[in-house]
Formats: C-alpha cells, structure tokens, sequence
C-alpha cells in the first residue's frame, strides 16, 4: 500500500487540482480502409503498446476496438483488485470520471424531448434557495452548454469540511448556493461541474427519484447496460475495479481515503461492453435521443466542431471524451469516418487511459507511437534513488527539461520526497527538500518536511531553522510548534 503522509490542508489541495473533469477531443485520424492485414498489425501494435505500459506501472485496465463487424481487439491488464489478487477481466467496471456528464445531459434532453422541462427555464422554477441573480437568470440550456458563469463547486469554501459528509446530490447545494458567478450568465463559456450537479439535481426534482435510479431506468436498462452503475461517491463494490493512486512513487494505495463524489457531473461506472452498447446505440437507434436531440447534445458551445446534420455527424463525426481523477481514468472514441469506437478504462490515476488512446491514434496513422515516461512525481523520486542527492541537486533543471516536466506544480517535488521520508532515507530526503524549498519558498509543508529530514540525522540547528521559517510564514502553524517543542 502507497501512504501519502501530508497535512490536511496540502493534501486537500492536492485533492481540488486532481477532481474529476472532462476534455473534449477531436481526433485527426487518416480514413483507413480495415482489412485483414491491416488487423494483424494493429493487433500486434495494441498489444505491445498495452504490454509496455503495465510493465511501467503506467496502466491497468481494459482496451477495447470495434468496427461495424464488431469487436476487433480486446485485452485487460492489471488488478482490479489488488488485496484479492483479482485480476481486471472484460466484465470488470470502472469510473468514468466526467464521461457521466454525458448520460446526465441525455436525461435533460429526455425529459424536455417529455415535455417535462424547457430548456430555457430558468433554475429557480425547480431549486429553491440559490440567490437572484442565478436563479432568476441562469437556464439549464446554459447549464448544459458550460455558458452558465457557475465554475466549480470543489472550489468554494468550506467544501474541505462538507466533502467527507456528502452522500448525495442534494449535500452538494448549499456549496453552489454560496458560489459567485465567474461571468453574467450567457457571456462566456467555462467548463463547469457545479452546472451538472444541478441538472442532475433538477432531474431529482422532477422524477422524484434518486439520480443513481434515474439513470438505471432511462439509459442503463434500456440499452441493456447490466454492468454498469452510478455511486454518489467512489466506493468498492463487487465486479467494480478499485481505483489505485499511482502517479506518485511508492507502492499503490486504493483511492477511497480521498472521496470522489460523482452527481451528475461524474459517477458513473461501466465496463467496456456496456461502453459499446451506449456508443452503438448512440449512433444507430434512438432509443434514448431523437437524432434531431443528439445534435443538440453535440452542438454546444464548449466543442469546437458543429454539425449541420445528424447525418453530417454519421459522415465525418470524430470525438472523444475522457474523464479522470485519481485511480479513474477512461477515455470513448468515435470516428464516424472510419466506422470505429474506442474504449480505454483504467484504474490507475487521471491520464493513464489518455496516454494508451493518444498512442492508439499514433498507431491509427501509422506513426511510431512516443515512447512512455514515468509521471514527473515518478520520475523525481526515480532520479534521485538511482543518481543520489547530490546528482540530483546540481542536475535537476536540466534532467526535469530533458524529460519534458515544467515545474509549475509543487505536488511533483512534495509527493517523492513524502516517500523518501517515509523510507527514512534522510540524505536523499534533504536534496530533494532543499531544491523544493528553493523553487517553492512559500510553501509551508516544504519547509515543515526540510525540518523533519534534518531531525533524521540529528541536526537539530538545521530543522530548528526550518520550523522557524514557517512560524515566520504563518505563526499558528501548529506542526512547526510541536516539532520545536520536540526539539
């Protein structure tokens, strides 16, 4: 097991910057034609690419390709438990982050297609308790389309305190109530979780129901989606692959200890058969949208290509949507040109899906895909383990650019040299501190973690002077007090 030894509020931050999103790609892919030999090799291609990435501990998971014949290649990696030694198999489930928020508009579309919702009302005809200027002005077009000005509800304050208490959609309301808007509704575009909260929230609003049930009922059954479901927070249930921290050095640590929540703008958690019967039926029937809805569904603001049919989309469509967070990541693809949907679902930390469906496309277009990299936390601890401290002091700057890591996040630094405190290993422990509060002076929990290196080898005047720098930073810190009193 991985354990991250951090302040609450440092870890907590570190929670905010890793919270479930989506991204929005469209892919460039040359108009292959499928024939047998071009199977052979992209089968042979997948697999080393897959093969490759678990050996680095890059990723564990399912992949799955399909044509308009079917399935073409399928493979799982990894554990979807650990503990239990269960491996992930082709029924396994898994997070798909903000992905959910795709379910979560059908819905709303389902519901006005119903004549149950307009989507220009406004959010006060069905939430109460949301002040004027949102709930008189914003509509839940604007909520669908990210143009709202609602950013993002992990953000407010207090939400570090309310997080560990949610349990649903509704405890996630008063966090939104108090948000400001970041524009006047309908001026702007900014990708948006607390929006899809609401929808899911107006969804409950009408259906009297559970948001958990009204995607079951609306989508999951009638598609025949049998192994998939939906969880307000992250949890470990049977056939469903527990999501695992692996970004940062160390053995593996599950990620329930973080509580992800899921409502309406993520929770959701399918397996990759499920994945294709949604895509399939996304594309061929209309069981759950009118194509005329898909359009609307497709055509928003936050994608930058628009269709001017639904068969203009059959022709030519190419999109995919990720969602991740940490231990989820996932990633469908569709290519209407070429007739094929791509699934990557993961459970290792936010990008690993990602990296395995860039690398795909390379093989798509017949490029030799990049070669893997370890993630910056990874590969800091991985420098300074094998090249020593020193090395690692006078070379950093330069290491760090040859791997193509910026050093605009302080997490990278904090996350190696947590674990090398953790191993006691004191002198690599300093070096890496040292260069971390020389690139970061600010940063309280640099300084505090400096303080307890030293203590490793008994220089006591070394981290008295880093408790003391805190204490001049921000003087209640009470880490830096005991250590002195320790001391």
């Amino acid at each position: 097991m991985y354990f991250l030894r951090l302040n609450a509020g440092t870890f907590m931050n570190s929670i905010k910057k890793m919270h479930t999103k989506i991204l929005f790609l469209f892919m460039a892919l040359p108009a292959l034609l499928w024939s047998q030999g071009d199977n052979n090799r992209l089968v042979a291609q997948f697999d080393s690419l897959v093969n490759k990435a678990y050996e680095k501990g890059l990723f564990s998971g399912n992949l799955l390709v399909a044509n308009r014949q079917g399935i073409v290649y399928q493979t799982s990696v990894g554990y979807e438990d650990i503990a239990a030694q269960k491996k992930n198999n082709a029924n396994t489930a898994f997070q798909i982050g903000s992905i959910s928020k795709m379910f979560t508009k059908i819905i709303i579309l389902q519901l006005a297609a119903e004549n149950k919702l307009h989507l220009s009302d406004k959010l006060g005809k069905y939430l109460q308790g949301f002040p004027k200027a949102m709930a008189a002005s914003i509509s839940i077009q604007q909520l669908m389309d990210h143009t709202s000005g609602l950013g993002d509800y992990t953000q407010e304050e207090g939400f570090m305190q309310r997080m560990p208490a949610i349990e649903s959609v509704s405890d996630i309301l008063p966090l939104i109530q108090q948000s400001e808007l970041l524009y006047a509704p309908g001026s702007g575009k900014k990708y948006s979780n607390s929006g899809y909260v609401l929808l899911a929230a107006i969804a409950e609003k009408i259906s009297g129901k559970k948001f958990g049930t009204i995607v079951k009922e609306r989508i999951f059954d009638v598609i025949g989606m049998r192994e998939s479901g939906f969880n307000t927070f992250v949890t470990k249930q049977p056939g469903k692959a527990v999501g695992y921290v692996s970004n940062q050095p160390g053995p593996l640590r599950d990620n329930f200890f973080i509580h992800i929540i899921g409502a309406g703008d993520g929770g959701i958690y399918a397996s990759t058969g499920d994945l294709l019967k949604f895509m399939e039926s996304f594309v061929n029937d209309q069981k759950l949208l009118s194509d005329a809805d898909k359009l609307l569904l497709l055509n928003t603001p936050l994608f930058p290509v628009s269709y001017t049919s639904w068969d203009d989309f059959l022709q030519r469509g190419r999109m995919a949507l990720s969602g991740g967070a940490p231990g989820i990541s996932a990633v469908i693809s569709f290519n209407m040109e070429m007739k094929t949907y791509q699934i990557v679902l993961s459970n290792f930390d936010e990008g690993s899906a990602e990296s395995i469906n860039q690398r795909l496309n390379m093989i798509w277009a017949n490029k030799t895909p990049t070669p893997f990299r370890l993630p910056p936390s990874r590969f800091i601890y991985s420098l300074i383990k094998e090249k020593g401290g020193d090395y690692f002091s006078a070379n950093y700057q330069k290491e760090l650019a040859e791997a193509g890591i910026e050093m605009d996040d302080d997490m990278i630094f904090l996350f190696a040299g947590e674990q090398l405190l953790q191993e006691k290993n004191a002198d690599a422990a300093i070096a890496l501190f040292q260069v971390y509060t020389k690139e970061f002076p600010n940063i309280i929990v640099a300084w505090n973690d400096l303080g307890d290196a030293y203590r490793l080898i008994n220089n006591k005047d070394a981290a008295r002077n880093c408790y003391l720098k805190v204490l001049q930073m921000r003087p209640a810190n009470e880490r830096a007090k005991r250590a002195l009193e320790k001391l």
